[in-house]
């Protein structure tokens, strides 16, 4: 088109915006190409496998070494339940505490107040 002499500086111009879209739209395709390329090369899989023996009758002795080895792990989550209680529970003990001593002296001194002074005979 540009090689016809009958080619005018307008339609020049409109060609050139044409090809500047154009450009301007692969660039921006380009980039999020790129952004979405980057964010599945960050996705992580994590594949765990664990072997079970399947037995078609299980002795009394590999059930009693079972529960032995199993016995650390209900440990651990019996520690970890304690230790969140004792956290979540901690702070409000804290606060409790002055609450209820301050609530003590009141109700001491209210009920100083109500009984009439002792009379000696």
């Amino acid at each position: 088109m540009l090689a016809k002499p009958s080619v005018t500086v307008k339609d020049s111009v409109e060609i050139q915006q044409q090809l500047t879209d154009v450009q301007s739209q692969l660039d921006s395709e380009t980039a999020e190409r790129k952004i979405l390329a980057n964010e599945t090369e960050k996705v992580a899989v994590e594949i765990a496998f664990r072997v079970e023996l399947v037995a078609g009758r299980r002795s009394g002795l590999s059930q009693i070494w079972s529960a032995f080895r199993e016995s650390g792990d209900v440990l651990a989550d019996s520690i970890y339940w304690m230790i969140l209680a004792i956290v979540a529970i901690l702070p409000w003990g804290i606060l409790a505490i002055p609450v209820v001593w301050l609530l003590l002296r009141l109700w001491h001194r209210l009920r100083r107040r109500r009984q009439p002074p002792a009379q000696t005979a």
